[in-house]
Protein backbone atom coordinates (compact mmCIF):
# COMPACT_ATOMS: atom_id res chain seq x y z
CA UNK A 1 0.00 0.00 0.00
CA UNK A 2 2.99 2.31 0.85
CA UNK A 3 4.42 1.57 -2.21
CA UNK A 4 1.00 2.37 -3.99
CA UNK A 5 0.87 6.13 -1.96
CA UNK A 6 4.77 7.00 -3.55
CA UNK A 7 4.16 5.70 -6.99
CA UNK A 8 0.69 8.59 -7.30
CA UNK A 9 3.11 11.94 -6.73
CA UNK A 10 5.59 10.21 -8.67
CA UNK A 11 3.68 10.19 -11.82
CA UNK A 12 2.02 13.17 -11.17
CA UNK A 13 5.43 15.14 -11.18
CA UNK A 14 6.37 13.37 -14.42
CA UNK A 15 2.99 14.42 -16.65
CA UNK A 16 3.86 17.76 -14.81
CA UNK A 17 7.03 17.76 -16.38
CA UNK A 18 5.64 16.50 -19.52
CA UNK A 19 3.23 19.47 -19.85
CA UNK A 20 5.69 21.77 -19.50
CA UNK A 21 7.46 21.34 -22.65
CA UNK A 22 6.32 23.56 -25.43
CA UNK A 23 6.72 24.62 -28.79
CA UNK A 24 5.61 27.92 -29.86
CA UNK A 25 5.98 29.78 -33.32
CA UNK A 26 6.36 33.52 -32.98
CA UNK A 27 5.97 36.08 -35.57
CA UNK A 28 5.24 40.21 -34.39
CA UNK A 29 3.66 40.87 -38.21
CA UNK A 30 0.85 38.55 -39.76
CA UNK A 31 0.26 40.64 -42.74
CA UNK A 32 2.95 41.27 -45.08
CA UNK A 33 3.80 43.05 -48.56
CA UNK A 34 5.05 41.02 -51.31
CA UNK A 35 8.89 40.68 -51.02
CA UNK A 36 8.82 41.99 -47.44
CA UNK A 37 10.78 40.06 -45.10
CA UNK A 38 9.66 39.21 -41.12
CA UNK A 39 11.70 37.93 -38.68
CA UNK A 40 10.00 34.55 -36.86
CA UNK A 41 10.66 33.08 -33.29
CA UNK A 42 10.60 29.31 -32.76
CA UNK A 43 10.60 29.12 -28.97
CA UNK A 44 11.43 25.71 -27.05
CA UNK A 45 10.40 25.43 -23.69
CA UNK A 46 11.76 22.40 -20.91
CA UNK A 47 12.24 20.45 -24.08
CA UNK A 48 15.95 19.34 -23.97
CA UNK A 49 18.43 20.43 -26.92
CA UNK A 50 16.09 20.40 -29.91
CA UNK A 51 17.32 19.72 -33.29
CA UNK A 52 17.14 22.18 -35.73
CA UNK A 53 13.67 22.71 -37.19
CA UNK A 54 12.27 21.13 -40.13
CA UNK A 55 8.68 22.24 -42.25
CA UNK A 56 7.11 22.19 -45.10
CA UNK A 57 6.55 25.44 -46.62
CA UNK A 58 3.81 26.88 -48.85
CA UNK A 59 4.58 27.88 -52.13
CA UNK A 60 4.46 31.86 -52.19
CA UNK A 61 6.49 32.22 -49.19
CA UNK A 62 10.19 31.16 -48.30
CA UNK A 63 11.86 30.74 -44.59
CA UNK A 64 15.16 30.03 -44.01
CA UNK A 65 16.97 29.98 -40.56
CA UNK A 66 19.23 32.58 -39.38
CA UNK A 67 21.32 30.54 -36.32
CA UNK A 68 22.19 26.83 -36.77
CA UNK A 69 22.07 26.71 -33.10
CA UNK A 70 19.56 27.93 -30.50
CA UNK A 71 20.13 30.80 -28.12
CA UNK A 72 19.95 28.90 -24.74
CA UNK A 73 17.91 31.28 -21.51
CA UNK A 74 17.17 29.20 -18.11
CA UNK A 75 15.88 31.15 -15.54
CA UNK A 76 15.25 29.78 -11.88
CA UNK A 77 12.51 30.71 -9.96
CA UNK A 78 11.11 30.20 -6.00
CA UNK A 79 7.64 30.47 -5.16
CA UNK A 80 6.86 29.52 -1.56
CA UNK A 81 9.44 27.32 -0.69
CA UNK A 82 9.33 25.66 -4.10
CA UNK A 83 12.31 25.79 -6.69
CA UNK A 84 11.89 25.36 -10.31
CA UNK A 85 13.74 26.10 -13.43
CA UNK A 86 12.62 27.27 -16.76
CA UNK A 87 14.72 26.59 -19.62
CA UNK A 88 14.13 27.81 -23.58
CA UNK A 89 15.87 27.39 -26.72
CA UNK A 90 14.73 29.74 -29.08
CA UNK A 91 15.70 29.62 -33.37
CA UNK A 92 15.25 32.75 -35.47
CA UNK A 93 14.35 32.35 -38.82
CA UNK A 94 13.71 34.53 -41.97
CA UNK A 95 10.85 34.53 -43.56
CA UNK A 96 9.80 36.83 -47.35
CA UNK A 97 7.21 37.13 -48.94
CA UNK A 98 7.05 36.18 -52.28
CA UNK A 99 3.45 35.48 -53.52
CA UNK A 100 0.10 37.03 -52.98
CA UNK A 101 -1.97 34.59 -50.61
CA UNK A 102 -3.52 33.53 -47.50
CA UNK A 103 -0.95 30.97 -45.81
CA UNK A 104 -0.49 28.89 -43.38
CA UNK A 105 2.55 28.31 -41.85
CA UNK A 106 3.38 25.64 -39.55
CA UNK A 107 3.66 23.21 -37.91
CA UNK A 108 7.40 23.60 -37.54
CA UNK A 109 8.75 20.13 -35.67
CA UNK A 110 12.05 19.23 -33.90
CA UNK A 111 13.74 16.46 -32.26
CA UNK A 112 14.46 16.69 -28.81
CA UNK A 113 15.27 13.73 -26.20
CA UNK A 114 13.92 11.09 -28.23
CA UNK A 115 11.04 12.90 -29.15
CA UNK A 116 9.30 15.03 -31.95
CA UNK A 117 7.40 18.20 -31.03
CA UNK A 118 5.54 20.12 -32.88
CA UNK A 119 5.00 23.73 -32.88
CA UNK A 120 1.26 25.47 -33.45
CA UNK A 121 0.21 27.26 -36.90
CA UNK A 122 0.62 30.83 -37.71
CA UNK A 123 -1.77 32.48 -40.24
CA UNK A 124 0.22 34.56 -42.67
CA UNK A 125 -1.20 37.26 -45.03
CA UNK A 126 0.56 38.57 -47.87
CA UNK A 127 -0.87 41.40 -49.85
CA UNK A 128 0.19 43.08 -53.28
CA UNK A 129 2.73 46.04 -52.96
CA UNK A 130 1.28 49.46 -53.52
CA UNK A 131 0.91 50.72 -56.79
CA UNK A 132 4.70 51.95 -58.27
CA UNK A 133 3.26 55.03 -59.81
CA UNK A 134 6.28 57.42 -60.77
CA UNK A 135 9.08 57.70 -58.93
CA UNK A 136 7.79 61.48 -57.67
CA UNK A 137 4.43 60.22 -55.78
CA UNK A 138 6.59 58.05 -53.32
CA UNK A 139 8.52 58.17 -50.46
CA UNK A 140 10.51 55.22 -51.42
CA UNK A 141 11.35 53.69 -54.57
CA UNK A 142 13.63 50.86 -56.10
CA UNK A 143 15.12 49.91 -59.27
CA UNK A 144 17.13 47.47 -61.07
CA UNK A 145 19.26 47.97 -64.09
CA UNK A 146 21.36 45.34 -66.10
CA UNK A 147 23.53 45.36 -69.03
CA UNK A 148 23.63 43.11 -70.89
CA UNK A 149 20.70 41.04 -70.28
CA UNK A 150 22.17 38.05 -72.80
CA UNK A 151 25.55 36.95 -72.49
CA UNK A 152 27.80 34.20 -73.09
CA UNK A 153 29.36 31.84 -70.77
CA UNK A 154 32.32 33.41 -68.54
CA UNK A 155 31.70 36.87 -69.91
CA UNK A 156 30.52 39.61 -67.28
CA UNK A 157 27.30 41.74 -66.71
CA UNK A 158 26.58 45.19 -64.85
CA UNK A 159 23.72 45.29 -62.51
CA UNK A 160 23.07 48.47 -61.32
CA UNK A 161 20.24 48.96 -57.95
CA UNK A 162 18.70 52.86 -57.29
CA UNK A 163 16.93 53.47 -55.01
CA UNK A 164 16.00 57.17 -53.50
CA UNK A 165 14.39 58.22 -50.06
CA UNK A 166 12.38 61.51 -50.11
CA UNK A 167 13.68 64.28 -47.82
CA UNK A 168 12.02 64.76 -44.65
CA UNK A 169 9.71 68.01 -44.78
CA UNK A 170 7.80 68.85 -41.86
CA UNK A 171 5.35 72.09 -41.39
CA UNK A 172 7.38 73.15 -44.34
CA UNK A 173 11.11 72.72 -42.71
CA UNK A 174 13.39 70.25 -44.33
CA UNK A 175 15.57 68.35 -41.71
CA UNK A 176 19.14 67.34 -42.44
CA UNK A 177 18.70 63.55 -41.52
CA UNK A 178 20.80 60.61 -42.46
CA UNK A 179 17.94 58.90 -44.44
CA UNK A 180 20.30 55.96 -45.57
CA UNK A 181 20.91 54.79 -42.09
CA UNK A 182 18.31 56.51 -39.46
CA UNK A 183 15.33 56.07 -42.27
CA UNK A 184 16.36 52.94 -44.23
CA UNK A 185 15.76 49.98 -42.14
CA UNK A 186 18.49 48.06 -43.90
CA UNK A 187 17.91 45.19 -41.49
CA UNK A 188 14.43 44.14 -43.18
CA UNK A 189 15.94 45.36 -46.33
CA UNK A 190 16.15 42.30 -48.61
CA UNK A 191 19.13 43.61 -51.22
CA UNK A 192 19.81 40.53 -53.41
CA UNK A 193 23.47 40.75 -55.12
CA UNK A 194 23.78 44.53 -54.04
CA UNK A 195 24.42 43.25 -50.39
CA UNK A 196 27.51 44.77 -49.56
CA UNK A 197 28.65 46.91 -52.45
CA UNK A 198 29.76 50.09 -52.90
CA UNK A 199 26.83 53.15 -52.46
CA UNK A 200 27.56 56.38 -54.04
CA UNK A 201 24.87 58.93 -53.13
CA UNK A 202 23.44 61.97 -55.19
CA UNK A 203 20.35 64.58 -55.17
CA UNK A 204 17.85 65.16 -57.37
CA UNK A 205 14.52 67.58 -57.73
CA UNK A 206 11.06 65.49 -58.69
CA UNK A 207 7.58 66.73 -59.21
CA UNK A 208 4.69 64.48 -58.05
CA UNK A 209 1.38 63.95 -60.29
CA UNK A 210 0.33 67.75 -58.13
CA UNK A 211 3.12 69.50 -59.95
CA UNK A 212 4.66 69.96 -56.25
CA UNK A 213 8.45 69.57 -56.20
CA UNK A 214 10.54 67.22 -53.78
CA UNK A 215 14.20 66.52 -53.08
CA UNK A 216 15.19 63.02 -52.82
CA UNK A 217 18.47 61.59 -52.22
CA UNK A 218 19.19 58.98 -54.74
CA UNK A 219 21.78 56.23 -54.10
CA UNK A 220 23.28 53.74 -56.46
CA UNK A 221 25.25 50.37 -56.18
CA UNK A 222 26.94 48.85 -59.01
CA UNK A 223 27.43 45.02 -59.28
CA UNK A 224 29.79 43.69 -61.84
CA UNK A 225 28.93 39.95 -61.68
CA UNK A 226 30.44 36.97 -64.12
CA UNK A 227 28.27 34.60 -65.64
CA UNK A 228 29.74 30.89 -64.52
CA UNK A 229 26.71 28.84 -65.66
CA UNK A 230 24.27 28.33 -68.55
CA UNK A 231 20.75 28.96 -68.43
CA UNK A 232 18.86 31.73 -66.83
CA UNK A 233 20.36 34.06 -63.73
CA UNK A 234 18.26 36.19 -61.82
CA UNK A 235 19.19 39.80 -60.53
CA UNK A 236 17.05 40.65 -57.32
CA UNK A 237 14.29 41.26 -56.51
CA UNK A 238 15.53 44.13 -54.02
CA UNK A 239 13.04 45.33 -51.15
CA UNK A 240 13.21 48.09 -49.40
CA UNK A 241 11.65 48.95 -46.14
CA UNK A 242 11.97 52.76 -44.65
CA UNK A 243 10.45 54.11 -41.34
CA UNK A 244 9.82 57.54 -42.78
CA UNK A 245 9.55 60.20 -40.25
CA UNK A 246 6.26 62.20 -39.53
CA UNK A 247 6.98 63.98 -36.15
CA UNK A 248 10.53 64.92 -34.64
CA UNK A 249 12.28 65.61 -31.06
CA UNK A 250 14.86 66.62 -29.72
CA UNK A 251 17.20 64.57 -27.81
CA UNK A 252 19.42 64.90 -24.62
CA UNK A 253 21.78 66.42 -26.02
CA UNK A 254 20.23 68.35 -28.71
CA UNK A 255 20.07 65.86 -31.61
CA UNK A 256 17.04 65.05 -33.97
CA UNK A 257 15.20 61.96 -33.17
CA UNK A 258 12.23 60.29 -35.00
CA UNK A 259 9.14 60.53 -32.06
CA UNK A 260 6.62 59.30 -34.95
CA UNK A 261 6.99 56.99 -38.24
CA UNK A 262 4.93 55.41 -40.84
CA UNK A 263 6.50 52.13 -42.49
CA UNK A 264 6.99 52.99 -46.14
CA UNK A 265 8.00 50.23 -48.86
CA UNK A 266 9.82 50.20 -52.35
CA UNK A 267 10.11 46.58 -54.54
CA UNK A 268 12.45 46.13 -57.23
CA UNK A 269 10.88 43.38 -59.59
CA UNK A 270 14.43 40.59 -60.33
CA UNK A 271 15.95 41.00 -63.69
CA UNK A 272 16.30 37.89 -65.86
CA UNK A 273 19.95 37.36 -67.47
CA UNK A 274 20.29 34.82 -70.17
CA UNK A 275 23.32 32.96 -70.37
CA UNK A 276 24.64 31.29 -73.58
CA UNK A 277 27.26 28.77 -74.29
CA UNK A 278 29.17 29.29 -77.76
CA UNK A 279 27.82 26.99 -80.18
CA UNK A 280 28.95 23.87 -81.91
CA UNK A 281 29.23 24.83 -85.39
CA UNK A 282 31.80 26.18 -86.85
CA UNK A 283 33.97 25.40 -83.65
CA UNK A 284 37.49 25.26 -84.44
CA UNK A 285 39.82 22.11 -83.39
CA UNK A 286 42.14 24.41 -81.15
CA UNK A 287 39.18 26.19 -79.76
CA UNK A 288 39.74 26.47 -76.03
CA UNK A 289 37.05 28.28 -74.21
CA UNK A 290 37.96 31.77 -74.60
CA UNK A 291 35.28 34.17 -75.30
CA UNK A 292 34.96 38.05 -76.12
CA UNK A 293 36.98 40.30 -78.23
CA UNK A 294 40.95 39.38 -78.34
CA UNK A 295 44.45 40.25 -80.17
CA UNK A 296 47.26 38.24 -80.69
CA UNK A 297 50.92 38.88 -80.96
CA UNK A 298 54.14 36.64 -80.83
CA UNK A 299 57.70 37.68 -80.08
CA UNK A 300 60.62 35.81 -80.12
CA UNK A 301 64.65 36.35 -78.84
CA UNK A 302 67.21 36.24 -79.63
CA UNK A 303 66.52 36.11 -83.29
CA UNK A 304 70.75 35.49 -84.14
CA UNK A 305 72.00 32.32 -81.79
CA UNK A 306 74.09 29.29 -82.27
CA UNK A 307 72.41 25.72 -82.09
CA UNK A 308 71.98 24.27 -79.20
CA UNK A 309 71.03 27.73 -77.59
CA UNK A 310 66.76 28.33 -76.59
CA UNK A 311 64.75 30.69 -78.09
CA UNK A 312 62.00 32.53 -75.50
CA UNK A 313 58.87 32.63 -77.24
CA UNK A 314 56.39 35.16 -75.65
CA UNK A 315 52.83 34.94 -76.73
CA UNK A 316 50.56 37.72 -75.97
CA UNK A 317 47.01 37.83 -75.77
CA UNK A 318 45.25 41.06 -75.23
CA UNK A 319 41.23 41.49 -74.31
CA UNK A 320 38.49 40.55 -72.08
CA UNK A 321 38.08 38.87 -70.30
CA UNK A 322 41.44 37.79 -69.51
CA UNK A 323 40.59 35.47 -66.86
CA UNK A 324 41.00 31.72 -67.23
CA UNK A 325 41.99 31.84 -71.13
CA UNK A 326 44.84 29.43 -71.96
CA UNK A 327 46.98 30.15 -74.91
CA UNK A 328 47.97 28.11 -77.37
CA UNK A 329 48.69 24.44 -77.69
CA UNK A 330 52.05 24.46 -79.33
CA UNK A 331 52.17 20.75 -79.65
CA UNK A 332 49.22 21.08 -81.73
CA UNK A 333 51.18 23.41 -84.26
CA UNK A 334 52.72 20.79 -86.73
CA UNK A 335 54.90 23.44 -88.33
CA UNK A 336 56.58 24.62 -85.36
CA UNK A 337 56.75 20.93 -83.93
CA UNK A 338 58.95 20.00 -87.52
CA UNK A 339 61.20 23.07 -86.83
CA UNK A 340 62.10 23.05 -83.29
CA UNK A 341 61.99 20.72 -79.79
CA UNK A 342 60.22 21.94 -77.07
CA UNK A 343 58.39 20.59 -73.84
CA UNK A 344 55.01 19.92 -74.61
CA UNK A 345 53.12 20.73 -71.53
CA UNK A 346 50.33 23.10 -70.77
CA UNK A 347 51.29 26.81 -71.06
CA UNK A 348 51.27 28.92 -68.00
CA UNK A 349 50.10 33.24 -68.39
CA UNK A 350 51.06 35.64 -66.44
CA UNK A 351 49.19 38.91 -66.74
CA UNK A 352 51.74 41.54 -67.84
CA UNK A 353 50.41 45.25 -68.98
CA UNK A 354 46.84 44.29 -69.61
CA UNK A 355 47.57 41.36 -71.33
CA UNK A 356 47.93 37.52 -70.28
CA UNK A 357 51.68 36.36 -71.73
CA UNK A 358 52.77 32.89 -72.53
CA UNK A 359 56.76 31.97 -72.43
CA UNK A 360 57.81 28.49 -73.60
CA UNK A 361 61.64 27.95 -74.83
CA UNK A 362 62.33 26.24 -78.13
CA UNK A 363 65.45 25.14 -79.40
CA UNK A 364 66.16 24.68 -83.43
CA UNK A 365 66.79 21.46 -84.82
CA UNK A 366 69.25 22.66 -87.54
CA UNK A 367 71.35 25.79 -88.62
CA UNK A 368 70.89 28.33 -90.86
CA UNK A 369 68.28 31.31 -91.68
CA UNK A 370 64.85 29.93 -91.06
CA UNK A 371 61.31 31.08 -89.46
CA UNK A 372 59.50 30.71 -86.21
CA UNK A 373 56.29 29.83 -88.37
CA UNK A 374 52.96 31.44 -87.92
CA UNK A 375 51.04 30.55 -84.57
CA UNK A 376 47.28 30.37 -84.55
CA UNK A 377 44.61 30.68 -81.70
CA UNK A 378 41.03 30.76 -81.77
CA UNK A 379 38.27 32.50 -79.43
CA UNK A 380 34.82 33.32 -79.90
CA UNK A 381 33.60 36.71 -80.97
CA UNK A 382 31.19 37.23 -78.56
CA UNK A 383 29.51 40.30 -80.77
CA UNK A 384 29.74 39.29 -84.24
CA UNK A 385 28.95 35.91 -83.09
CA UNK A 386 31.13 33.71 -84.58
CA UNK A 387 34.63 31.91 -84.25
CA UNK A 388 37.34 33.66 -84.90
CA UNK A 389 41.36 32.24 -85.61
CA UNK A 390 44.31 34.84 -84.93
CA UNK A 391 47.42 34.14 -86.68
CA UNK A 392 50.73 35.42 -86.03
CA UNK A 393 53.20 37.20 -88.44
CA UNK A 394 56.34 34.42 -88.95
CA UNK A 395 59.13 35.58 -87.87
CA UNK A 396 62.82 34.82 -88.81
CA UNK A 397 65.79 33.74 -87.05
CA UNK A 398 69.64 32.92 -88.19
CA UNK A 399 70.95 29.87 -86.57
CA UNK A 400 74.58 29.64 -86.57
CA UNK A 401 76.94 25.89 -86.25
CA UNK A 402 78.66 25.54 -83.45
CA UNK A 403 82.56 26.08 -82.84
CA UNK A 404 84.33 22.85 -84.11
CA UNK A 405 86.86 23.51 -82.25
CA UNK A 406 84.41 23.36 -79.19
CA UNK A 407 85.28 26.27 -77.50
CA UNK A 408 83.84 29.90 -76.41
CA UNK A 409 83.57 32.13 -79.50
CA UNK A 410 86.49 34.92 -78.32
CA UNK A 411 88.55 32.21 -76.57
CA UNK A 412 90.87 33.21 -73.74
CA UNK A 413 94.51 34.02 -75.02
CA UNK A 414 97.51 33.87 -72.37
CA UNK A 415 97.79 37.50 -70.00
CA UNK A 416 101.11 37.99 -71.49
CA UNK A 417 100.27 37.31 -75.33
CA UNK A 418 97.11 40.42 -74.89
CA UNK A 419 98.08 43.61 -75.76
CA UNK A 420 98.11 46.09 -72.48
CA UNK A 421 99.08 43.20 -70.28
CA UNK A 422 101.09 44.35 -66.77
CA UNK A 423 103.42 41.32 -65.36
CA UNK A 424 102.96 41.05 -61.44
CA UNK A 425 106.80 41.80 -59.64
CA UNK A 426 107.39 40.91 -56.35
CA UNK A 427 106.60 43.27 -53.85
CA UNK A 428 108.16 44.03 -50.37
CA UNK A 429 107.10 46.32 -47.69
CA UNK A 430 103.35 47.22 -46.71
CA UNK A 431 101.24 45.20 -44.75
CA UNK A 432 101.96 41.70 -46.75
CA UNK A 433 104.15 41.18 -49.48
CA UNK A 434 102.72 39.58 -52.62
CA UNK A 435 103.20 35.90 -53.31
CA UNK A 436 104.60 34.50 -56.95
CA UNK A 437 104.86 31.68 -56.67
CA UNK A 438 101.71 29.24 -57.32
CA UNK A 439 103.24 26.76 -55.00
CA UNK A 440 103.61 28.87 -52.17
CA UNK A 441 99.90 30.01 -52.59
CA UNK A 442 98.50 26.61 -52.61
CA UNK A 443 100.70 25.22 -49.83
CA UNK A 444 99.51 28.04 -47.84
CA UNK A 445 96.31 27.07 -47.88
CA UNK A 446 94.00 25.26 -45.30
CA UNK A 447 91.24 22.93 -46.32
CA UNK A 448 87.93 22.56 -43.85
CA UNK A 449 84.58 21.79 -44.81
CA UNK A 450 81.75 24.48 -43.47
CA UNK A 451 78.05 24.97 -43.93
CA UNK A 452 78.52 27.11 -47.14
CA UNK A 453 80.74 23.39 -48.48
CA UNK A 454 77.93 21.41 -47.43
CA UNK A 455 74.83 23.73 -48.80
CA UNK A 456 77.00 23.77 -52.04
CA UNK A 457 77.89 20.17 -52.09
CA UNK A 458 73.75 19.53 -51.32
CA UNK A 459 72.85 21.89 -54.31
CA UNK A 460 72.90 20.58 -57.19
CA UNK A 461 71.74 17.10 -56.00
CA UNK A 462 68.21 18.84 -54.62
CA UNK A 463 67.87 20.83 -57.28
CA UNK A 464 68.29 17.95 -59.68
CA UNK A 465 65.53 16.05 -57.74
CA UNK A 466 63.41 19.25 -57.81
CA UNK A 467 64.06 19.45 -61.66
CA UNK A 468 62.66 15.84 -62.14
CA UNK A 469 60.04 15.75 -59.98
CA UNK A 470 58.93 19.16 -62.41
CA UNK A 471 59.63 17.62 -65.74
CA UNK A 472 57.53 13.75 -64.75
CA UNK A 473 54.31 16.40 -63.34
CA UNK A 474 54.71 18.53 -66.79
CA UNK A 475 54.65 15.19 -69.07
CA UNK A 476 52.01 13.89 -66.89
CA UNK A 477 49.71 16.71 -67.38
CA UNK A 478 50.84 16.86 -71.39
CA UNK A 479 49.69 13.35 -71.76
CA UNK A 480 46.57 13.64 -69.57
CA UNK A 481 45.43 17.44 -70.06
CA UNK A 482 42.74 16.62 -67.71
CA UNK A 483 44.89 16.02 -64.78
CA UNK A 484 45.42 18.97 -63.03
CA UNK A 485 41.69 19.82 -63.59
CA UNK A 486 40.84 16.80 -61.71
CA UNK A 487 43.52 17.51 -58.90
CA UNK A 488 41.90 20.06 -58.18
CA UNK A 489 38.33 19.65 -58.24
CA UNK A 490 38.07 19.12 -54.70
CA UNK A 491 39.88 22.45 -54.06
CA UNK A 492 38.08 24.29 -56.11
CA UNK A 493 34.22 22.73 -54.73
CA UNK A 494 35.62 23.66 -50.99
CA UNK A 495 36.01 27.07 -51.71
CA UNK A 496 32.35 26.88 -53.42
CA UNK A 497 31.13 25.86 -50.14
CA UNK A 498 32.68 28.89 -48.71
CA UNK A 499 31.47 30.89 -50.42
CA UNK A 500 28.43 29.83 -49.92
CA UNK A 501 28.50 29.80 -46.16
CA UNK A 502 29.31 33.79 -46.34
CA UNK A 503 26.11 34.28 -48.58
CA UNK A 504 23.08 35.70 -46.40
CA UNK A 505 20.30 35.00 -49.53
CA UNK A 506 19.00 31.26 -48.82
CA UNK A 507 18.69 30.76 -53.00
CA UNK A 508 21.90 31.81 -53.61
CA UNK A 509 23.37 29.93 -50.88
CA UNK A 510 21.75 26.89 -52.05
CA UNK A 511 22.73 27.35 -55.56
CA UNK A 512 26.16 27.62 -54.59
CA UNK A 513 25.97 24.31 -52.55
CA UNK A 514 24.24 22.58 -55.77
CA UNK A 515 27.10 24.23 -58.02
CA UNK A 516 29.57 22.56 -55.53
CA UNK A 517 28.60 18.91 -55.89
CA UNK A 518 27.62 19.22 -60.06
CA UNK A 519 31.15 20.73 -60.64
CA UNK A 520 33.07 18.80 -58.58
CA UNK A 521 31.29 15.75 -60.74
CA UNK A 522 32.27 17.87 -64.10
CA UNK A 523 35.85 18.60 -62.55
CA UNK A 524 36.48 14.76 -61.59
CA UNK A 525 35.50 13.20 -64.64
CA UNK A 526 36.78 15.48 -67.38
CA UNK A 527 33.21 16.22 -68.18
CA UNK A 528 32.47 19.41 -70.62
CA UNK A 529 32.07 22.80 -68.23
CA UNK A 530 28.79 23.64 -67.66
CA UNK A 531 25.59 22.61 -65.29
CA UNK A 532 24.71 19.16 -65.13
CA UNK A 533 20.79 18.55 -64.47
CA UNK A 534 20.43 16.11 -61.38
CA UNK A 535 19.19 13.72 -63.20
CA UNK A 536 22.67 13.48 -64.77
CA UNK A 537 24.81 13.44 -61.85
CA UNK A 538 22.84 10.53 -60.29
CA UNK A 539 23.78 8.53 -64.06
CA UNK A 540 27.41 9.70 -63.41
CA UNK A 541 28.01 8.51 -60.03
CA UNK A 542 26.25 5.28 -61.00
CA UNK A 543 28.95 4.20 -63.52
CA UNK A 544 31.31 5.63 -60.97
CA UNK A 545 30.45 2.88 -58.33
CA UNK A 546 29.31 5.21 -56.02
CA UNK A 547 26.71 3.33 -53.51
CA UNK A 548 22.95 3.70 -54.40
CA UNK A 549 22.25 5.49 -50.66
CA UNK A 550 24.72 8.35 -51.54
CA UNK A 551 23.77 8.68 -54.84
CA UNK A 552 19.81 8.86 -54.03
CA UNK A 553 20.80 11.74 -51.22
CA UNK A 554 22.79 13.56 -53.32
CA UNK A 555 20.09 13.87 -56.38
CA UNK A 556 17.66 14.30 -53.84
CA UNK A 557 19.50 17.76 -52.31
CA UNK A 558 20.48 18.85 -55.68
CA UNK A 559 16.30 18.63 -56.64
CA UNK A 560 15.18 20.35 -53.78
CA UNK A 561 18.31 23.10 -54.40
CA UNK A 562 16.68 23.66 -58.33
CA UNK A 563 12.76 23.89 -56.35
CA UNK A 564 14.61 26.34 -53.99
CA UNK A 565 15.85 28.48 -56.41
CA UNK A 566 13.63 28.40 -59.22
CA UNK A 567 10.40 27.42 -57.19
CA UNK A 568 10.50 29.49 -54.43
CA UNK A 569 9.68 28.79 -50.81
CA UNK A 570 11.29 25.37 -51.05
CA UNK A 571 14.03 26.37 -49.21
CA UNK A 572 12.72 25.36 -46.21
CA UNK A 573 13.04 21.78 -46.77
CA UNK A 574 16.67 21.71 -47.12
CA UNK A 575 18.51 20.82 -44.12
CA UNK A 576 20.35 23.62 -42.37
CA UNK A 577 23.33 21.88 -42.35
CA UNK A 578 23.59 21.30 -45.74
CA UNK A 579 27.07 22.44 -46.31
CA UNK A 580 28.50 20.05 -43.55
CA UNK A 581 26.59 17.38 -45.67
CA UNK A 582 28.08 18.77 -49.25
CA UNK A 583 31.25 18.26 -47.46
CA UNK A 584 30.81 14.71 -46.17
CA UNK A 585 29.99 13.75 -49.96
CA UNK A 586 32.62 15.03 -51.60
CA UNK A 587 34.73 13.02 -49.14
CA UNK A 588 32.75 10.39 -49.81
CA UNK A 589 33.35 10.99 -54.24
CA UNK A 590 36.93 11.47 -53.50
CA UNK A 591 37.26 8.19 -52.32
CA UNK A 592 35.16 6.35 -54.95
CA UNK A 593 36.63 8.19 -57.75
CA UNK A 594 40.46 7.40 -56.73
Amino acid sequence: MARGIWLIPICLTAAAAAQQAQVELKMDAGVLQRGEIADVQLVCTNTGMPSAPQAVVPEGLELSLVNSAPSTFAQTTIDKGRRSQTTTYTYLLRLTALKEGTYALGPLKVVADGQTLESNVVKVVVKAADPAGSRSDQYLFAEIEVSPTSVYVSQAYTATLTFGIRKVVIDGRTYPLDLLNDVLVQRDSQLSVFAGGSVTKTETRLSDAAGQSHVYEVYKVTQEIRADQVGEARVGPVFLRANYPTRLSRGFFNSLEVAAARKESARAEAVTVTVKAPPNEGRPADYAGAIGRYTLTVEAKPVHLALGEPITLAIAIRGAPLEGVAGPALSRQPELVSRFDFTADELVGDMEGGAKVFRRAIFPKQAGTQTVPPLSWSFFDSQAERYVTLTSEPITITVSAPDSSGTLVGSLRPLEAQEGATELRPLTGGVSPNYVDPELVLADQSLSMGPAWAVSLAAPPLAYLGLFVLVRRRERLRRDPGLARRQQALRTAQARIRLAERNGQPAVRLQSLSQALTGYVCDRCNLPPGALTAQEVRGVLGTLGVGDDVVREIGSFLDECDAAVYAAGASGAVPADAAARVQRWLTHLERCTR
